[in-house]
């Protein structure tokens, strides 16, 4: 396994790391004050193409490999977490319908690349640290063709407005992995708004419940639904390391700066040891969530499976130090937005609430 980065890599690394600090970190304040993307910084994203991969078929530029967006996720990241999640997240629909979506599925997709307006989402996320192979979530088929879904989904970006919503859930007599599109508008599903302060506003996160009946062309199948599935869980990891990286850079730049006792505080142990070590963490889950990729890329789902979970853990884990960490070296300024690190902690914090199993451990393989 080859995890060493191609030009092709290197260069979209450099591509949504400028736009990560010149389009989203400026407008990082706004857009969770608004609880809502500048429309502007939408459609740069867009037109990047890797936050709503579109396919070619369907007047895209082509989907990107698993490896080179978890390269831009990451990239853009570290610019602003919340607007790129809320990028990823409004896009997903586009991913999965251009790789499993019928002809009368992907009709009229085109419009969530061209009105900077609209908004999909894929409810996938349970909470309770449930992962695919755990949700409760059932997607059944009646002799008569229509289609049941029925269960709860936390952490659906633009829930009130999404227009397509798909639900990822699971066959309730097979356990298989299935979709299925469901109106927002549908008698059955319920929508409540979570409140805001976790720095993913600008996403505008919801909790949604269903138990609805829906004619069969809504049903969305096929043996590599697991692989889009695990590709949406793993850029969460990602944008995870992108928070992380910014975070201890800006924070062991004020420390070589912020001078205490007659020298920087970089210089003195306390301060330098767990910015040091953060950022070998950081190394280290890049790490995972590139072997993760490489894993979905080559379609070993089964091995795939458990090392996605293993990275979304580790990276949050990480996340949620490292930025702590930032917050602790700036010392009583970390906590006021007069710096970014206040914002990178509430964000970090927020990503591991949503994809996170405790019992899962990244090192337990290895044990």
């Amino acid at each position: 396994m080859d995890l060493q980065p191609t030009e092709e890599h290197l260069a979209v690394a450099e591509l949504t790391r400028a736009i990560g600090l010149d389009v989203l970190a400026p407008a990082a304040r706004k857009a969770e004050e608004e609880r809502a993307v500048p429309d502007d910084v939408w459609r740069t994203l867009v037109d990047t193409g890797l936050t709503m991969p579109l396919s070619e078929e369907l007047g895209g530029g082509g989907i990107p490999d698993t490896v080179t967006q978890m390269i831009a996720i990451e990239n853009l990241a570290y610019g602003d977490p919340g607007i790129t999640m809320a990028a990823l997240w409004g896009g997903a629909p586009a991913l999965l319908l251009s790789r499993h979506g019928s002809p009368e599925q992907t009709a009229g997709l085109a419009r969530l690349s061209e009105d900077p307006k609209a908004r999909g989402a894929v409810a996938l996320y349970e909470g309770y640290g449930r992962g695919p192979e755990d949700f409760t979530t059932t997607i059944s088929t009646a002799p008569d063709g229509t289609v049941r879904v029925k269960g709860r989904k936390v952490a659906v970006a633009f829930a009130e407005t999404a227009d397509p919503l798909i639900v990822v859930g699971r066959d309730a007599d097979t356990g298989a992995l299935r979709a299925s599109l469901v109106p927002v508008s549908a008698a059955g599903v319920s929508v409540r708004g979570t409140a805001p302060g976790l720095a993913l506003d600008a996403a505008a996160l919801a909790t949604v419940s269903f138990d609805v009946t829906l004619a069969a062309a809504a049903a969305i199948d096929g043996e590599e639904l697991a692989g889009t599935v695990h590709r949406l869980r793993l850029a969460l990891a990602a944008a995870q390391v992108g928070t992380a990286t910014r975070a201890v850079e800006y924070a062991s730049a004020y420390a070589t700066e912020r001078v205490a006792f007659g020298k920087p505080i970089a210089g003195f142990q306390g301060v330098a040891f767990p910015l040091a070590e953060a950022l070998m963490r950081i190394y280290e889950v890049r790490a995972e969530v590139f072997e993760a990729a490489v894993l979905v890329d080559a379609e070993r789902y089964t091995e795939a499976a458990p090392a996605v979970t293993r990275a979304v853990n580790y990276a949050s884990e990480v996340a949620a130090e490292a930025t702590r960490t930032a917050v602790q070296t700036l010392g009583g300024h970390g906590f006021i937005d007069e710096h970014p690190v206040e914002q990178w902690y509430r964000s970090a914090a927020a990503l591991s609430a949503i994809d996170f199993d405790p019992l899962r451990s990244a090192f337990t393989p290895a044990l």
